[in-house]
């Protein structure tokens, strides 16, 4: 089911910003505010594998920073554990065979030099669009925590139902005997 958007309704994709300093956390947040976006900031590589393990179809931008080595190692290992992950390189530094280099190792885009933010986030939205109506079809991403920044009502709403669950009786596992 699509909302007025064109955007799937749904489980959220889940969009994962490896980058050191958080600034396309900062610049694409209010940007895709209204999508259904669960968001990840990952600092290390153990970050970013724990972040991308059982997801279906997540969305990765990378942020190379001053020394690409780390982050391209990252890279591999997205690629290695999640091939339909759709993984945004970005090099502000420009350096040269880089992106090459990216799109070998698995990037599916590569941005090389200056990113304009508005750019980012129209290319991000667009592979959110794709990556909901993939895991509609996959039928499956592990569950996804709400987010408490961007719906504390839901977040909320979901402790309640959890302990709402827990208080439950258990269920027998045989039939009441027949008094007939």
């Amino acid at each position: 089911m699509t909302d007025s958007s064109g955007v799937h309704e749904g489980s959220p994709v889940a969009v994962i910003l490896h980058e050191r300093r958080g600034n396309w956390a900062r610049q694409l947040r209010p940007r895709l505010q209204d999508l259904p976006v669960r968001w990840f900031e990952t600092r290390s590589a153990a970050d970013l594998t724990g972040a991308i393990d059982g997801l279906a179809a997540p969305v990765v931008v990378i942020d190379l920073g001053k020394d690409p080595a780390g982050p391209l190692e990252d890279l591999v290992g997205i690629i290695a554990r999640e091939s339909s992950a759709r993984v945004l390189v970005i090099d502000p530094e420009a350096r040269e065979g880089v992106k090459e280099l990216a799109r070998e190792l698995g990037a599916t885009h590569v941005v090389s030099g200056f990113a304009a933010p508005p750019e980012v986030a129209e290319l991000i939205a667009r592979w959110v669009t794709l990556a909901a109506v993939e895991i509609e079809r996959a039928g499956w991403s592990r569950p996804l925590p709400v987010d408490p920044v961007k719906h504390p009502m839901e977040w909320i709403d979901g402790l309640i139902a959890e302990a709402g669950n827990a208080l439950a009786p258990a269920q027998p596992d045989e039939p009441p005997p027949d008094d007939s």
